[in-house]
């Protein structure tokens, strides 16, 4: 995705023109360079890292392969809300690095970033609520986003929940969710794809169903990465999900495997939310250890295969089939 279609819903740089397209005209006066400092430069700071823009890229294969290109603007919504939740994530686990460079809080302070997050909640749907799309499809939109927002939020809330307790969810509990902090944003791109191509509501929630898939194992391949990926290539912190006390699915299966000793010894490191090099190191090996990368790896990949076996009757033979099908291979084989 370009960054001229994401500059249309938020701009670089506001001129009181802009501004006043956004918020309308002032009843006193604006402060254009404060608002451009205290919102779009941090945002735009995290948006120029660039990243893999998958989740666009996602929606414009939909909208191509049922013959409807004229909407593909709109995924700016999508990308520019994933931000908004990459800035709200990082402050919520307390993160250092994000696409190899600082964290937005970590550069601008905790009070710009929570706000500078949650303004780009709401900012891109300006594209829908001023677009002339007729009135049921915008209605449509929203109250997808809505919906799948909801669910965005509580799957967070589990993962915060979690590793701030002693609890260790099932594995079921565990891709529920993922499926709802991590699946749900693939699934409003893949519904919202499909009510702009005016395909029947089970076909919606068929595709809504496949990006829910894509999404999971996204997470789940992204949990990996966090343990055993290329510090390089991540663009994270490798093992900052032991020093969270996050309970991965590789974690779950090795509290499960593991030798009572050693599963005890797992829990404890991350029940310290440790930022100790040797006691990550040795929660890494005992994940290694249990089989729980493999497992997690094999996990990841059945569930996109099954969700394609699925969808895949639904969308029609054309080369954007065949590019969504390597997207969500791509998305389960990131180098490891």
């Amino acid at each position: 995705m370009d960054d001229s279609v994401l500059e249309e819903a938020l701009p670089k740089r506001h001129t009181k023109a802009s501004l006043e397209r956004l918020l309308g005209r002032p009843r006193f006066a604006y402060d254009v360079e404060s608002i451009n400092e205290c919102i779009n430069e941090p945002v735009w700071d995290l948006l120029s890292r660039g990243g893999k823009r998958w989740r666009p890229r996602f929606f414009e294969l939909i909208l191509r392969a049922y013959s409807h290109p004229e909407h593909s603007k709109l995924a700016a919504i999508v990308e520019i809300l994933h931000n908004g939740t990459l800035i709200i994530d990082d402050i919520e686990d307390g993160s250092e690095l994000r696409r190899g460079k600082p964290c937005i809080h970590r550069m601008y302070g905790t009070d710009v970033a929570i706000n500078a997050g949650n303004a780009i909640y709401y900012i891109p749907f300006h594209l829908v609520t001023r677009s002339d799309l007729p009135e049921g499809k915008r209605l449509g939109l929203l109250e997808t986003y809505v919906d799948e927002m909801i669910r965005i939020s509580h799957g967070q809330g589990l993962d915060i929940w979690w590793h701030r307790t002693d609890k260790y969810p099932t594995e079921g509990q565990y891709l529920q969710m993922c499926a709802y902090k991590t699946g749900n944003l693939a699934r409003m791109v893949a519904k919202m794809a499909g009510l702009l191509c005016d395909l029947p509501r089970e076909k919606q929630e068929m595709l809504g169903r496949f990006g829910e898939s894509l999404g999971t194992a996204f997470q789940i391949q992204d949990d990996l990465l966090n343990i055993v990926g290329d510090v390089k290539k991540y663009g994270k912190e490798i093992g900052g999900d032991i020093t969270e006390g996050k309970k991965t699915l590789m974690v779950i299966y090795a509290a499960k495997r593991l030798q009572k000793r050693e599963a005890a010894e797992l829990k404890l490191i991350l029940s310290a939310h440790t930022r100790s090099a040797r006691k990550i190191s040795r929660a890494i090996g005992l994940i290694r250890k249990s089989g729980a990368v493999e497992y997690s790896r094999e996990v990841a990949r059945e569930l996109v295969s099954e969700s394609w076996s699925e969808v895949g009757p639904i969308i029609p033979q054309c080369p954007e089939k065949a590019e969504l099908k390597g997207l969500a291979d791509f998305l389960v084989n990131r180098e490891l």
